[in-house]
């Protein structure tokens, strides 16, 4: 129940964030924008959520491995887009 909601409210700050972006870019379609969905400590937690971006309407990337700056950043993420 808990990783619905956090795919919901991460959709929904999607959503938001998307709209108030694009409104700034001049003529950038708001589905070209792409952002981080991470970190999963596990690829199989990483495809879990991103099935949900997919229900929700969002197209994405696929789940890769990121070795980030500092360990608490490591992990699995994959790209969202909106789709309008």
């Amino acid at each position: 129940m808990r990783r619905i909601l956090g795919v919901l409210g991460i959709s929904a700050a999607l959503a938001t964030a998307g709209a108030g972006v694009a409104a700034a870019g001049a003529g950038v379609a708001a589905a070209e924008e792409w952002a981080p969905i991470g970190p999963y400590p596990t690829y199989e937690e990483c495809e879990i959520s991103e099935q949900g971006f997919q229900s929700a309407g969002h197209l994405t990337t696929g789940c890769t491995y990121r070795d980030m700056g500092y360990p608490w950043q490591d992990g699995y993420y994959f790209y969202a887009s909106r789709v309008e």
